[in-house]
């Protein structure tokens, strides 16, 4: 399996980082709602900064947007959301607000959050990762002691990749089926998370995200035209006027999900007479873009004490 690996030295001392090597392709033209979950911390950090690029005029080259919509759900009465105070603006709508969109629409929220296009945002974190001495190289890698064997600390963000070269099988695909079209009337997002017609609405900086899917294990990467018509169906019930929407492009992705959730901890290689310590960073599921700064710093924390423990007070990051 091929991967990307980001190498760094600092003070003489060697870090690598495993990425998947497809990563650009992944997230190319894609968009992500970076809405706030349960991982409270992490994705409230990630919060922080999609602030701090918006405040400091770098949204568009970012890919950066600031939106306000709704999310709908068939459950009555839920408990409160744990990550209500990230967002801006948050309101419960109620029985009444949510019947407008469907008789199966019994609860509801709205609120403003950002939509961040990992399409335009990776490359300039890629540049700022060079302009610091990082070098990136393409590697075919069956195991983990691989990418280790030229390391002193390994960092493991290899995504799906990390089902077979840990190994860990609780690390699964979920597949998810998008649609891009020009809409440039729709600018507020609208999501159904009902079991009855999942679907959802972004409006991007050129184009509107129209989705999805969200099948388990399931390794199609081609376009599935049932699943487009399902897709097109859902969206154009919340929203009819997408019906004379040009569709500009669709696309398959597979979400690395883990059945036991994130993994983030640490971990060592035996590599002969020397240990190399890991930091496992995988598991994220469609929420990669909402944790992936949070994740980010708790790496880094991580790596700092090990550097520290490992090698003295001189080597803090």
């Amino acid at each position: 399996m091929w991967f990307s690996i980001i190498s760094h030295r600092v003070s003489g001392i060697r870090f690598s980082a495993i990425v998947p090597s497809n990563a650009q392709d992944i997230y190319n033209n894609k968009s992500f709602f970076a809405l706030a979950v349960p991982f409270s911390q992490w994705s409230y950090e990630t919060w922080d900064l999609l602030c701090e690029w918006w405040k400091n005029g770098e949204a568009k080259k970012r890919g950066l947007s600031l939106i306000h919509g709704t999310t709908l759900d068939s459950i009555p009465d839920p408990a409160p959301n744990p990550w209500r105070h990230i967002p801006l603006a948050y309101t419960s709508l109620s029985p009444q607000e949510c019947a407008k969109y469907g008789p199966y629409c019994k609860s509801g929220s709205r609120f403003g959050t950002f939509t961040a296009e990992p399409a335009r945002f990776l490359p300039t974190l890629l540049e700022e990762v060079r302009a610091r001495g990082g070098r990136l190289v393409v590697r075919r890698l069956a195991t983990l002691q691989d990418a280790a064997a030229e390391a002193d600390l390994l960092i493991n963000c290899s995504g799906l990749g990390a089902r077979d070269l840990v190994p860990d099988p609780s690390v699964y695909p979920c597949r998810g089926q998008v649609m891009r079209v020009r809409a440039p009337w729709v600018t507020s997002y609208l999501a159904d998370d009902s079991n009855e017609a999942f679907g959802y609405i972004i409006p991007n900086h050129d184009t509107v995200v129209l989705g999805g899917t969200h099948q388990d294990n399931n390794w199609n990467l081609e376009v599935d035209p049932a699943d487009s018509r399902a897709i097109w169906s859902a969206c154009t019930s919340l929203l009819p006027s997408l019906k004379s929407a040009e569709v500009v492009r669709e696309w398959v992705g597979l979400r690395p999900c883990r059945s036991k959730g994130v993994r983030l901890e640490e971990d060592e290689l035996k590599m002969g007479s020397r240990t190399v310590p890991v930091i496992h960073n995988y598991g994220h599921g469609g929420s990669g873009v909402t944790l992936f700064w949070g994740c980010s710093r708790e790496v880094a924390r991580l790596a700092s004490n090990i550097l520290y423990r490992c090698y003295g007070p001189t080597s803090r990051l």
